[in-house]
């Protein structure tokens, strides 16, 4: 009987499904590991696009002691003025953070009111000149990103009616309409956002709580200097009765994803689970099922297959689940990257998520070569010392 009467490709596919319940099992169980790993490596290329995309050379100011007194959280918008006249600063944008729900409580939103000099300190943002111009010029004009405008459901010209808690606007009531002006790409680094005009937003609150701004961003000349000017604009307000904390955005993002629980720290732990598990649960199939196939191996080395291409056919026999879960794993990482979203909280509504991307891909399926290749080393090396005469025997 000749090699090449039976062919290589039907060996392995009767090799795969030898068992079918066990090999949908284990199937299941590489696609999740895979899944795992995809998130886990998506999540570090967020973080690494977060840092990347930060900017030394912008700085963010906050209250020091949000939670001294009920508004505490808040800045008078006259400080501006003053960092603006600070050495090193080239502009200075406040900002006013708007949370309410749209339509139905679910559906959390959020409007950055900005005022008129954001255009130059919050330059990066994806708006232009003309769209900066005409937000300013829109007494309730928004622009809205592509991911809150696509769950959302918001398209340029709607009507966007944001309901807040009680007690926020002046006359009572708790609705908030905006017109959007347009739909923008989201931020590399804030992600999905609606910008607004401040001076909206201020007008309509009751009287005491105009005149506060929840921070500013300030654009400073030499990214070099972004730390002095920070530690130069908190020793400015350090004995007023509004004393500040300011913080180069780069490193405030560094900071968070290095700080405290992290769960930059523990990506390559979990990772490394689930990289340990598939590779137990193959190895163990792998060499479960070459121990039961000896005398088939003999019979097929008897009819002049040589040992070399039978080796590939355990090689084979752990590559295509490992490469298909892979596949499948890292598109799966895509599909519920985003699902966690929808159920947070509006403080963690906008936590990071994993990102496919080709390297993250490449990396799953780099690791589904190696878990084959490590889990057929030793199935391999027994199939390469087999004795025809004792496995047709029976020994």
């Amino acid at each position: 009987m000749d090699q090449g009467r039976v062919k290589y490709l039907p060996l392995v596919w009767s090799a795969l499904w030898r068992k079918p319940v066990e090999a949908i099992l284990i199937g299941l169980a590489v696609t999740a590991a895979f899944t795992l790993l995809g998130l886990m490596a998506g999540l570090r290329t967020t973080y690494q696009d977060l840092v990347a995309t930060s900017r030394m050379d912008r700085l963010d100011v906050n209250a020091r002691f949000p939670s001294a007194d009920p508004r505490g959280e808040f800045l008078p918008i006259g400080l501006r003025s003053q960092i603006a006249g600070l050495k090193g600063v080239s502009a200075v944008g406040s900002y006013y953070e708007l949370w309410g729900y749209y339509q139905n409580p679910h559906n959390r939103a959020r409007v950055i009111a900005v005022d008129k000099y954001m255009d130059d300190a919050w330059s990066e943002l994806p708006l232009t000149p003309a769209q900066w111009r005409q937000l300013f010029g829109t007494r309730t004009g928004i622009f809205v990103s592509r991911s809150p405008a696509k769950r959302l459901g918001l398209k340029k010209g709607d009507v966007f009616p944001l309901i807040t808690s009680p007690g926020l606007r002046a006359d009572g009531a708790s609705t908030w309409e905006f017109k959007v002006l347009g739909v923008v790409n989201d931020d590399p680094r804030i992600g999905a956002f609606i910008i607004g005009n401040y001076s909206y937003v201020d007008n309509s609150r009751p009287l005491q709580d105009q005149g506060l701004v929840s921070g500013f961003r300030v654009a400073v000349r030499d990214a070099d200097m972004a730390d002095n000017v920070s530690v130069m604009i908190d020793r400015h307000f350090a004995n007023s009765s509004t004393p500040t904390i300011t913080i180069p955005d780069k490193a405030n993002m560094i900071y968070v994803i290095n700080s405290g629980y992290s769960i930059a720290k523990v990506i390559w732990p979990l990772a490394g689970a689930g990289f340990f598990m598939i590779l137990l649960l193959i190895a163990n199939g792998i060499a479960l099922s070459v121990r039961e196939r000896i005398t088939e191996f003999a019979v097929l080395e008897t009819i002049g297959y040589p040992v070399t291409l039978l080796m590939g056919l355990v090689f084979a026999e752990a590559l295509i689940p490992c490469l298909a879960g892979a596949l499948i794993g890292s598109g799966l990482t895509d599909v519920i990257a985003d699902l966690p979203g929808h159920y947070l909280p509006q403080n963690l509504s906008n936590v990071p998520t994993p990102t496919l991307t080709a390297a993250v891909v490449g990396w799953c399926m780099a690791a589904g070569l190696a878990v084959a290749t490590a889990s057929t080393i030793l199935p391999m090396v027994r199939l390469r010392r087999i004795s025809i005469t004792d496995a047709l025997a029976g020994r």
